[in-house]
């Protein structure tokens, strides 16, 4: 069989283009199109020295390794050992996942494998790492807004995993403190038996009962927070105002807050992993809190 040489050269100067331009997208750096360029082109000119040299060294695990490497870095100019380890992990990842593709479609196609097999493979393989990533991202940052919260009232603490929620900008009106939306089974031992069955009674019966819950003699001060939700306009919320929060990230980092405790009859999330919504101006607390740490310092 005859190989044109510029016929190897285009297809795989075309590859490696659109890998590196994939694994560019998948870590959302800036494209640099004259890099990937001058990287697919080491790339092509690597095979053709190796197909027509066939030195045996040139076939190598480390030769390979180095030449990609060195494509990577070419393409993606990233700073740091950990960024350049990350964009080789993330080309090898799309590399191998292209190549199973059209193996696959290769043997699907009973031996043939067309041009339009081999764009299948690139689409399916960018959908798929794109679903994979946006699915690993998605689950890290929901990882970094998890806290937990330490809830004291009148000497009985309870601590509660809670979730950072953006777009919880709810407050206290009289106040301005804002509100942590907490299931009430949760913190079921901070109330007294008297006052949680009573506030379950105004959970059920709505407004007629909140003046019966006011009026009552309770050690535990309460406040009637108005909200509105995509759904309804005018909803009321039992809070209780707390003697002591601390929010403590996963680093330890603790952040003291004034902020009031909103009670919610239900399940906070459906699968259980946290049982409380802190509020959005907790990010800025806790950049506060850093910064005053590094000037200590």
């Amino acid at each position: 069989m005859v190989y044109y040489v510029e016929y190897i050269f285009a297809e795989n100067f075309l590859i490696d283009f659109i890998l590196l331009f994939i694994t560019g997208k998948l870590l959302k750096k800036t494209i640099i199109y004259r890099r990937l360029i001058i990287s697919s082109v080491l790339g092509a000119v690597y095979v053709i020295l190796t197909a027509y040299i066939g030195r045996e060294f040139m076939t190598y695990f480390i030769v390979k390794f180095s030449v990609s490497v060195l494509m990577v870095m070419i393409a993606y100019d990233s700073k740091g050992i950990a960024a350049n380890l990350r964009t080789i992990i993330v080309f090898y990842i799309t590399s191998l996942l292209m190549v199973g593709i059209i193996t696959a479609l290769y043997y699907l196609d009973y031996d043939k494998l067309t041009v339009n097999a081999i764009v299948c493979s690139i689409f399916m393989g960018y959908a798929a790492l794109h679903f994979f990533f946006k699915e690993i991202k998605a689950k890290f940052e929901k990882h970094n807004y998890m806290r937990n919260v330490e809830i004291t009232v009148n000497n009985k603490s309870k601590i509660l995993r809670a979730y950072i929620d953006t777009g919880n900008e709810l407050t206290e009106p009289m106040s301005g403190k804002p509100v942590i939306v907490a299931n009430m089974e949760c913190i079921k031992n901070l109330l007294s038996k008297e006052l949680y069955e009573e506030i379950l009674i105004c959970c059920k019966n709505g407004k007629n009962s909140y003046e019966n819950l006011l009026n009552m003699k309770s050690d535990v001060n309460l406040r009637i927070v108005k909200y509105n939700t995509i759904s309804s306009i005018g909803e009321n919320m039992i809070c209780l105002v707390p003697d002591n929060i601390e929010i403590t990230d996963d680093k330890n980092n603790i952040v003291k807050t004034d902020a009031v405790i909103g009670i919610y009859p239900g399940r906070i999330n459906k699968k259980d992993d946290y049982d409380a919504l802190l509020f959005k101006k907790l990010l800025e607390l806790e950049r506060e809190t850093n910064n005053e740490y590094v000037k200590s310092c």
